[in-house]
């Protein structure tokens, strides 16, 4: 690496590390402030509150990477041209695009960053932040998800639900097994079903068998259909399941493939899927706005542009949450619903950068 880029790459490094610092401050202080209210209702210790933050992190991290990085780029370039450091370069023959080479790197790096935090660290300590909320501050029933999506959850009473696959738009359940126990742990009855479904008047059991175990002899009864009387709804089992956001990319294509072999419609997921990697790229993308933008700063436009940058992630944005919802409701491809906003400010600003060539 040539001393210019070690320079400028050094420059950008301590401005983004120093926004990330700020704006991930920012973002604890305001939600610390919305969920105070509740932490005092539920009597919450200090230390529970810090390890909740603290698992949030790397969330938090992923969420604020980008605009991180965008004024990383501006800032670095523009304070260049305020010193006549950037005029020098072109003097000395450096290419305006071999100026921006480090700060598109350190763009690329941050995406690689925000995939393996979203891939590696953020599914872990999100699940245990919530964790925390749910049964420590909303007092919530304690529940446990296994890695591979399966739902454990304790009903009123003595009574565990097992749920193999729950499809969060339709309510509708594959695989489900209750176990009734006595107060001693002893189990009573146990039913399976291969599908449950909610109506009004409750779930209704598809296709399985009764096994009661506190009669003698053992009976066991199969049926095609059984109502039973169980006062979690759909919402309430979707709820302790894991979002999207929640899952690896790993995790969330296998439960892709289960949704599917199981007959129920995945393009909402395909849309999460694709949008996963699109999402973790975001970071490079802005980086080459920021770079457009910074070579293009005067002495004293610098703060111009990063006026420019609010609508700009604003429109993001809403190109994003544009792209998704036509996605998931089957207007646009998966693949194009997510990529739609990288596409066109990705194209935006190599088209920039390109006209600024020399």
């Amino acid at each position: 690496m040539r001393l210019l880029d070690r320079y400028i790459a050094r420059e950008s490094l301590k401005i983004l590390l120093l926004c990330l610092v700020v704006f991930m401050g920012v973002y604890v202080i305001v939600d610390l402030f919305e969920k105070f209210t509740r932490f005092l209702e539920a009597q919450v210790e200090p230390a529970l509150i810090l390890r909740f933050y603290l698992f949030s992190l790397p969330t938090i991290f992923t969420q604020v990477l980008p605009v991180a990085v965008l004024l990383a780029s501006l800032l670095t370039l523009g304070g260049l041209a305020r010193h006549n450091e950037l005029l020098a370069m072109k003097m000395g023959h450096v290419s305006t695009l071999r100026i921006a080479l480090p700060c598109i790197g350190l763009g690329l790096l941050a995406s690689l960053a925000a995939w393996a935090t979203t891939e590696y660290v953020a599914p872990r300590t999100s699940e245990r932040a919530l964790n925390i909320w749910r049964t420590q501050v909303r007092r919530l029933p304690a529940y446990r998800i296994a890695r591979d999506s399966d739902i454990w959850y304790r009903a009123k009473g003595d009574r565990f639900v097992h749920i193999s696959l729950i499809e969060s738009r339709s309510g509708l359940i594959r695989g489900m097994s209750i176990f009734d126990l006595s107060p001693g742990f002893d189990l009573l009855r146990r039913v399976d079903a291969r599908e449950a479904a909610w109506g009004a008047g409750g779930w209704t059991l598809r296709t399985g068998y009764r096994l009661d175990l506190d009669q003698a002899p053992i009976r066991i009864e199969p049926f095609r259909e059984l109502g039973v009387a169980l006062e979690e709804g759909p919402e309430d089992f979707a709820r302790i399941a894991r979002s999207p956001e929640e899952m690896s990319y790993a995790q969330l294509r296998a439960y892709i493939e289960r949704l599917v072999s199981s007959g129920v419609s995945a393009t909402r997921y395909r849309v999460d899927l694709e949008a996963k990697i699109a999402t973790a790229l975001v970071s490079f993308v802005m980086a080459l706005i920021g770079v457009s933008f910074g070579l293009r700063t005067g002495k004293a436009g610098v703060m111009l542009w990063v006026g420019a940058c609010i609508p700009m992630g604003f429109l993001y944005w809403m190109l994003l949450s544009l792209g998704f919802s036509f996605g998931r409701g089957g207007i646009l491809p998966p693949l194009v619903a997510a990529w739609l906003p990288n596409l066109v400010f990705g194209s935006a600003g190599l088209l920039s950068l390109w006209r600024l060539r020399g």
